[in-house]
């Protein structure tokens, strides 16, 4: 029922995606590009906002898009007050249970 996301501080998004990564037994080339961009968060949003670009798409493998194991579709940077903030939408086929999962504990 469309897709998934979470708005999140920035260290803390970082953190959910590894914990969802280790819940969900693997570990996917947008996970890792995910993660970049949030460890270059400011070099990223500057780009995000000299492109007008509101959502930035991290790199998929071919093979994780038919096997279904792709977890970010894409991610957008916010910078609200001294706050840096994540938005990260989910794939639509992830088990939203993950996700549940990998909050609580983060």
């Amino acid at each position: 029922m469309g897709y998934p996301c979470i708005e999140l501080e920035a260290e803390k998004a970082k953190k959910l995606l590894e914990t969802i990564s280790k819940t969900v037994g693997y570990f996917t080339s947008d996970l890792e590009d995910t993660i970049r961009i949030i460890d270059n968060f400011d070099e990223y949003y500057r780009y995000s906002t000299r492109k007008f670009k509101e959502y930035l798409v991290p790199a998929k493998s071919e093979s994780d898009l038919i096997k279904g194991r792709v977890i970010v579709d894409r991610v957008k940077l916010k910078i609200i007050g001294n706050s840096r903030r994540v938005l990260i939408v989910f794939d639509r086929r992830i088990n939203k249970e993950a996700i549940k999962k990998s909050l609580e504990t983060i």
